[in-house]
């Protein structure tokens, strides 16, 4: 970040401003200053201070935008005055309802507990405190909205530096992070809402005390009778607050429980073993413990970290209705920013476009040959399935996807391993297209030849006939092409085309030396 040029005291409060900002108002600043809004949290700050800085030609280096469509320095300290005053204060938050849902503003310190904004504010915390006070963040869950305390559920890291605490990107309640954890059940109910499980204390020796939470709740006649159906159970499930997957069960360390008296094992792994990043824990299931009226659960555990525990009541979903809840082809991602982002991988990128990006291994040649076939199964796709933040152009075959979800719960992309949930997973509109034309071949028909353009043809023997010929990206026949091998050329005219790097839709491509290159090294022969 640019260093406040002499000084200038607007220019700092303005940086102080910035660092309590998230993306949501970084990226409204940046509407409203005309740049763009695409870029890391960093690179948007940067953006800001060039011009708060006078650095017009920075500024506009930078968004690659002429110096015409720039504001001034004064215009740009107000708006983020504005943003920061906005951001802060409940009564503009939440009553002006359309303001809030425009800007996406989700993080307020409350005024005075008796302000009568406070009856439009939803509150449900951890804490059991339904009271607006303290500084609050808001789920993003459109359907959720609640607030919450933030210091009941933003766990600081433990640093020696005392910049102001930076909140994340992104914020769910607990139970929108349970919902996505495991979307083959959906919550019908809670009957104990989450509480907070706090830290157990350091002992003398460095260990951990053993602490206990002990909770009841009622079970109704009607909830106990829907529970003998087979798709019904109620779950006891516990969260890590700030887990670095946050679509998961998490339970911690040293746990035991008992449900009325009875003690049930609660995790699978070793009472000493820490949950890695590609583990998941499970809800405890306790119909078999329950009766009707209060029930009493009691959970010991020795763990440094804050959690949340709940029970619910929960409704098995089929794979069917899983596959149901992925938006249709059309609806999930535009066909023209697939087909960006297949040549931006093919046809290469900067290193700022991301490291997960194939581009920077798949620019050696004229076209590259990716591989159809599914990562985890082996066969070739049949619906192409990615989820939407990845930027690399690997798929994997959804049904297949989904069904072994079904029992691991992992949502993990199997290309680039990130941690997802189920509502980033889309249908590839370009690469589908593609394995729906070939969908009446062979298996064994499993290769396509992609041009950094986009166009491609299918890799294999005679009987595939114009599935061999160059189609345009949305799988229309490239008629200059077609017109070419049709007045009697061989295929040798297009050895430059076939010459290319071998890449795969599991993300695992090889580099092959393109025929340009070899033929640029025979003239200097």
């Amino acid at each position: 970040m640019a260093s406040a040029p002499g000084g200038d005291p607007v220019l700092a409060a303005c940086k102080d401003k910035l660092k309590h900002f998230r993306l949501k108002e970084l990226k409204d600043v940046l509407y409203k200053i005309g740049l763009s809004k695409h870029g890391k949290k960093q690179e948007l700050v940067d953006k800001i201070v060039a011009i708060l800085s006078d650095q017009q030609d920075q500024a506009s280096k930078i968004d690659g935008l002429p110096n015409r469509l720039m504001v001034g320095k004064e215009t740009v300290v107000k708006i983020v005055e504005d943003t920061f005053r906005k951001m802060r204060e409940p009564a503009n938050a939440v009553s002006a309802s359309g303001n809030q849902n425009e800007l996406g503003y989700s993080v307020m310190p409350m005024k005075n507990p008796d302000d009568s904004a406070q009856l439009d504010i939803k509150v449900r915390c951890p804490c059991g405190n339904s009271m607006a006070t303290g500084s609050m963040i808001q789920c993003d869950h459109p359907r959720c909205s609640v607030w919450q305390h933030i210091d009941c559920v933003i766990i600081p890291e433990k640093t020696a530096d005392t910049a102001p605490q930076e909140l994340p990107s992104s914020f769910y309640c607990e139970m929108c992070r349970v919902s996505r954890a495991d979307p083959f059940w959906v919550t019908i109910n809670h009957p104990l809402l989450p509480v907070s499980v706090a830290p157990s204390n350091i002992m003398a020796d460095g260990s951990y005390t053993v602490q206990y939470i002990e909770k009841t709740f009622p079970l109704s006649r009607a909830n106990r009778e829907m529970l003998q159906k087979a798709e019904y159970d109620i779950q006891v499930w516990c969260i890590l607050l700030d887990d670095k997957v946050p679509f998961r069960m998490h339970w911690p360390l040293h746990s035991d429980m008992q449900i009325n008296g009875i003690p049930v094992r609660v995790v699978s792994r070793q009472a000493t073993q820490p949950l890695g990043a590609n583990g998941r824990d499970d809800g405890l299931m306790l119909t078999q413990f329950l009766k009707e009226g209060p029930n009493k659960i009691v959970l010991s555990r020795s763990d440094s970290r804050a959690f949340c525990l709940g029970v619910r009541i929960a409704k098995r979903r089929s794979l069917e209705e899983v596959l149901n809840l992925v938006p249709k082809e059309q609806d999930g991602e535009k066909f023209d920013d697939a087909l960006s982002r297949v040549r931006r991988c093919v046809g290469g990128g900067t290193e700022a476009d991301n490291a997960d990006s194939d581009s920077d291994i798949e620019v050696v040649a004229d076209s590259v040959s990716v591989n159809l076939r599914c990562p985890m199964t082996g066969s070739r796709i049949k619906v192409a399935g990615r989820f939407k933040p990845c930027v690399h152009m690997g798929c994997f075959d959804l049904e297949a996807f989904v069904e072994l979800n079904q029992r691991s719960r992992k949502w993990q992309c199997p290309i680039c391993l990130k941690n997802y949930s189920l509502e980033n997973l889309i249908i590839d509109p370009y690469f589908n297209r593609i394995t729906s034309l070939i969908k009446s071949c062979g298996d064994d028909i499993s290769e396509i030849d992609v041009k950094p353009d986009g166009s491609w043809r299918a890799k294999g023997g005679a009987e595939l006939k114009d599935l061999m010929q160059w189609h345009l990206p949305d799988g229309t026949l490239c008629m200059s092409t077609a017109s070419v091998l049709m007045s009697g050329n061989d295929d040798d005219d297009f050895a430059g085309d076939r010459s290319g790097g071998t890449s795969s839709l599991s993300g695992q491509p090889r580099s092959v030396r393109p025929k340009s290159v070899l033929a640029v090294e025979s003239d200097s022969d």
